[in-house]
């Protein structure tokens, strides 16, 4: 979510200062479970905010409505015109036995629109996320409030902000492709392929869900990375049932919302953690946590 309604930085922004550990020394079984937990209990949460506030359940299912639709269009356009692209790019079929060049071609067509159709979805969450920025930022901001708000708001630059969701967003779109070819592999791409194409997909997913409690404290996408990082099992317990809800256009407009009222919950969470954690170790620089 790109913060384009965000006032102007009037200052500098924030170093990114290397965190304290908001868990000890790497990441006990024991620990990692309740967090996977933990995760999807804030998305139970995310769900629990927005059905309690139909404005915001309404607020946040317009851009899913609208991309999905927008989807939908493009795969009934393709499936209309794939005859007539796969017959210009297969000359090579044109003096092949009529019932071969028709199974031929007819199986390409099929393959075009089934590429699209995946794509799309690999795609969903993210494009959801551009269109619905604004929509989604607002929905954000009114969970956190409800939180108690942020203590030092930062006025932050539309330009870092629009790059930090650039690489994000960037990041979907060109993994999507590969990830799409290694499913061809046979075996292998069948089996691990679909795993770590929604394994990865959801991490992004998660950033992008998170990123207006960071942005309001004006800390870019390092700080993101490096904060979820430290709790990823509770970031994929959040952002892995939640994206793979979204996957179902239909229900997706309805988890849009619930996942950004979530994400804001972890963000938040994991924020003041973090905040917290240089005064349990009686450090004097509490308030800088990065």
């Amino acid at each position: 979510m790109s913060s384009l309604f965000s006032p102007r930085c009037r200052g500098p922004r924030p170093e990114v200062k290397p965190g304290f550990a908001v868990v000890p020394s790497g990441y006990p079984p024991g620990l990692m479970i309740r967090d996977f937990f933990a995760g999807i209990g804030l998305l139970l949460r995310g769900f629990g905010i927005v059905f309690r506030t139909p404005r915001l359940l309404l607020l946040g299912a317009l851009p899913a409505a609208l991309t999905g639709g927008l989807l939908l269009a493009l795969v009934i356009t393709l499936g209309i015109f794939a005859p007539d692209l796969v017959a210009l790019a297969t000359p090579f079929a044109d003096g092949w036995d009529h019932t071969y060049q028709e199974i031929f071609r007819d199986l390409v067509a099929v393959a075009l629109v089934i590429a699209l159709l995946f794509l799309g979805l690999l795609l969903f969450a993210a494009a959801t996320l551009a269109i619905g920025a604004p929509f989604y930022e607002s929905i954000a901001r009114r969970v956190e409030d409800q939180l108690g708000g942020v203590p030092t708001e930062h006025d932050t630059s539309w330009w870092a902000d629009t790059v930090d969701n650039a690489k994000v967003v960037g990041a979907s779109a060109l993994l999507a492709i590969p990830m799409f070819l290694f499913d061809l592999v046979p075996v292998v791409g069948e089996t691990v392929g679909p795993v770590i194409g929604v394994c990865v997909s959801a991490w992004l997913f998660g950033l992008e869900l998170s990123v207006v409690p960071f942005s309001r404290r004006g800390l870019p996408l390092a700080a993101r990375r490096h904060l979820l990082g430290q709790r990823r099992a509770m970031a994929f317990g959040f952002a892995l049932p939640a994206y793979l809800l979204c996957l179902v256009p239909l229900l997706a407009i309805i988890v849009m919302p619930a996942a950004t009222a979530g994400g804001t919950l972890l963000a938040h969470r994991l924020l003041k953690q973090q905040a917290q954690a240089p005064a349990r170790l009686g450090r004097p620089d509490a308030e800088k946590p990065f």
